[in-house]
């Protein structure tokens, strides 16, 4: 076979040939990939302004070819292979021309062009289509894209979630109209026809419409968009709206006014297609989510409703409105609460053209939701009226009354509701009273003590500012004095009260303190400063009549004036002081010596007590004994008597008989000695029952008086039981001395003893120096 081929080389040459040229004409692809072909020779020269060559041009072709086997002209093009584009579900490709038309001045995309989704190179270039970035996107898919003249980006399809809004901005289509920030609607699909958009003349820069939840095929080489969460306005808060486009606000105005037909902002074609205005917007957004343009619309969302408490008010300052021109006017006219909803429907209150400024209204409890743009709330306690006080208000609002008051009142006092002091009286309780265009002044209606003294212990500070009243006497002393004044000022009183004086604290300084600290004054310079004393009586009762009187001509009733305290001078307060030491120190001398006496007489009688049952005992034994003895001696009288009878008769009967009467005188004689003998000793044991109990007695005194005491007394009574006089009717006492001092008190305490022993009075009498001296 080889020598075969040896000896027929021409054969083998051709056959060599006819493979080469076989392997160099033929390509083959698979099913997922494309040939790109570069013609190298054999053709036209492609224009200086491309890249990519046409069919009958040299360079890399536009056209590409599909998979399988392909026969092409040996030696004239160059192939290589290239996978699909392959473009996934929620993918979108973004094309751009390497080759092509230029882009025109201002131009930033280029036109669409019809070209089977940029997979006929050589349609492309045949209608026109222009280098660099693409209108038209690729879907999802598989495309038989030439990368040498088109590049694909693949990007995520735009995801707009139900919690948000899809902001959306152009980087190409017309300008704006002049004046506006964002671009006016077109149809384009919601931005996935970018073909349409360019056709509709749609506008670059931010748009006003927005994209809603769902899946968008979005050229977002053409179109930024921003993925925003929804306007969310909690509940107890509000949205205000600023808006960033529209009309201009006129002069003289701080908010937008109000506009139809945008849906709470949720239409923003609609809000500047009907005059909507840019900046601040006087509406505001309740409680909800709104999807709103957050580039058209910037919403804060953190603003609290205005909630005001069961005890408070809400006063209200209007920023927008008619100006008020009258410069006598403070507050706003007042214009109907129920009229725009208690300043919620602002656009309702610039409507009946209210005025700017502080308005006479307040708003009561609740919650309200009130732009604060629009007005401005303080919150302030509602006015308390206590038990006891009456609230006299004075308006500086409202039209003018007839004046209700008499000569006596200095202002006017006109009926409720009109401007200046009403009549009546606000009673106790709580008044939802402006405080900003009306006056309440507090006036006690119940009686009231006001004191003029440096220190006191009060509910109420009306007499914080007086002090204790300094008088002159009329003997040249400074006499402090506190004087507490007691008054009452009646319900219907209080207003021409307030009307004359201002308010009480004016009443008390200007008319009160004056008054009564000059009627004490002028009182005390006419009584001298111990009388003040004595006749506090009348000074007080001058001064409650005084002060009557002229309480009366300012409505005020005086109940009482009471002089509390009189503090005289430290050296005038000493005289009276030693002087009422002295006559205190003399009644309880003698009383001290009254209480002696009464103490000895008291001690002596409670001795004597304390000897009288043994007193009695021993009366009773000596009565006992001497009744023993008595019946002893009767019994020796009778039988000494019955002897002597005896003997005499025996001596009658034997007179003649000697023996017999000398034996009966015998007898005689022996009875009577024996008589005797027993009546002496009967005598002597009574005279010693008596002696025992005479001294027992005399042993119980002497322990309760003492042996001195006890044997003066005894003295004493021997001597009064006798008739002699041993104390002359008048005594002469010795001279001075200290010890002379002594025994004078001495002789004193012992003459007031002997004259209640004797029962006698006695003049006592000092001597002289002559008789002291002889």
């Amino acid at each position: 076979m080889v020598e075969v081929l040896l000896n027929n080389p021409i054969p083998v040459i051709l056959l060599v040939v006819v493979i080469i040229l076989l392997f160099k004409s033929v390509v083959n692809a698979k099913g997922d990939e494309i040939i790109v072909l570069e013609r190298r020779w054999a053709g036209g020269r492609m224009p200086d302004n491309r890249t990519i060559a046409m069919s009958n041009e040299v360079g890399i072709q536009a056209r590409i070819l599909g998979p399988g086997l392909r026969y092409l002209k040996p030696f004239i093009y160059k192939t290589r292979k290239f996978k699909f584009i392959k473009i996934n579900k929620g993918q979108v490709g973004l094309v751009t021309a390497i080759t092509g038309e230029p882009l025109e001045s201002g131009q930033l995309f280029a036109r669409s062009v019809d070209c089977n989704n940029f997979q006929d190179g050589e349609a492309f270039l045949r209608n026109g289509g222009q280098k660099g970035p693409q209108v038209s996107i690729l879907p999802d898919g598989e495309h038989r894209i030439n990368p040498f003249l088109f590049q694909v980006e693949i990007v995520d399809v735009i995801i707009v979630g139900e919690d948000e809004v899809g902001i959306v901005e152009s980087i190409a289509g017309e300008p704006c109209e002049r004046g506006r920030i964002f671009a006016k609607p077109v149809d384009c699909d919601d931005y996935q026809n970018a073909e349409k958009f360019i056709a509709n003349k749609g506008q670059k820069g931010p748009q006003i419409r927005v994209l809603g939840p769902g899946n968008y095929r979005i050229n977002t080489m053409l179109f930024k968009v921003i993925i925003d969460r929804i306007v969310d306005v909690a509940g107890g808060y509000m949205g205000l709206v600023t808006a960033m486009d529209g009309a201009s606000i006129p002069e003289g105005r701080l908010l937008g006014k109000k506009t139809e037909g945008h849906l709470n902002f949720l239409d923003g074609e609609g809000f500047l297609n009907n005059g909507g205005e840019k900046g601040r917007q006087l509406e505001v957004l309740m409680p909800g989510k709104y999807r709103i343009n957050t580039q058209l619309f910037k919403v804060n969302t953190g603003q609290l409703m205005t909630s005001i408490n069961a005890d408070e008010i809400g006063i209200v300052t209007v920023n927008e409105g008619r100006p008020i021109m009258d410069p006598t006017k403070i507050a706003a006219d007042e214009v109907p609460l129920d009229k725009h909803n208690n300043f919620q429907d602002a656009a309702a209150f610039l409507a009946l053209e209210g005025q700017k400024g502080l308005q006479i209204p307040v708003l009561r409890s609740g919650n309200y939701s009130i732009n604060p743009w629009f007005a401005t709330i303080e919150k302030v306690m509602m006015t308390v009226v206590e038990i006891g006080k009456c609230g006299v208000v004075t308006s500086y609002v409202g039209e003018k009354g007839e004046d209700t008051s008499d000569s006596k009142v200095n202002a006017k006092i006109v009926e409720n509701g009109f401007k200046g002091i009403w009549k009546d009286a606000l009673g106790p309780g709580k008044h939802p009273i402006n405080t900003k265009t009306y006056k309440v002044d507090m006036v006690p209606t119940n009686q009231i003590t006001l004191s003029w003294a440096d220190s006191r212990s009060h509910a109420h500070e009306l007499d914080s500012n007086l002090k204790t009243i300094t008088l002159r006497t009329a003997d040249a002393f400074s006499v402090n004095m506190d004087v507490n004044v007691i008054i009452h000022i009646p319900l219907e009183n209080a207003p021409k009260v307030i009307a004359n004086q201002g308010s009480i604290q004016s009443l008390i300084s200007q008319v009160l303190e004056p008054a009564i600290s000059s009627h004490f004054r002028n009182a005390a310079q006419y009584i001298k400063a111990l009388d003040l004393y004595t006749q506090r009586k009348e000074l007080q009762a001058t001064a409650k009549e005084h002060i009557i009187e002229v309480l009366k001509e300012h409505f005020i009733d005086s109940k009482d004036t009471l002089i509390a305290d009189v503090v005289l001078p430290t050296e005038l307060t000493k005289i009276v002081s030693d002087k009422q030491i002295a006559e205190q120190e003399k009644i309880t001398y003698k009383t001290q010596t009254e209480a002696e006496e009464q103490r000895k007489m008291l001690a002596n009688m409670k001795a004597q007590a304390d000897m009288q049952p043994k007193v009695v005992d021993s009366e009773r034994g000596v009565e006992i004994s001497k009744n023993v003895a008595n019946s002893d001696v009767e019994r020796a009288t009778g039988a000494a008597r019955a002897v002597e009878l005896t003997a005499e008769g025996a001596a009658k009967a034997t007179k003649l008989k000697a023996a017999a009467e000398a034996e009966a005188t015998k007898v005689t004689a022996a009875a009577q000695a024996e008589a005797t003998s027993k009546v002496g000793l009967a005598e002597a044991e009574v005279i010693l029952a008596k002696g025992k109990s005479t001294a027992e007695s005399y042993k119980l005194q002497t322990e309760a008086m003492g042996k001195e005491v006890f044997g003066q007394i005894q003295v004493v009574e021997k001597i009064a039981g006798s008739n002699i006089k041993l104390i002359p009717d008048v005594l002469i006492t010795g001279g001075g001395g200290a010890q002379g001092g002594t025994n004078n008190l001495e002789n004193m305490l012992g003459l007031m003893m002997i004259e209640k022993l004797t029962g006698k009075k006695f003049e006592i009498k000092e001597k002289t120096e002559e008789e002291s001296k002889s």
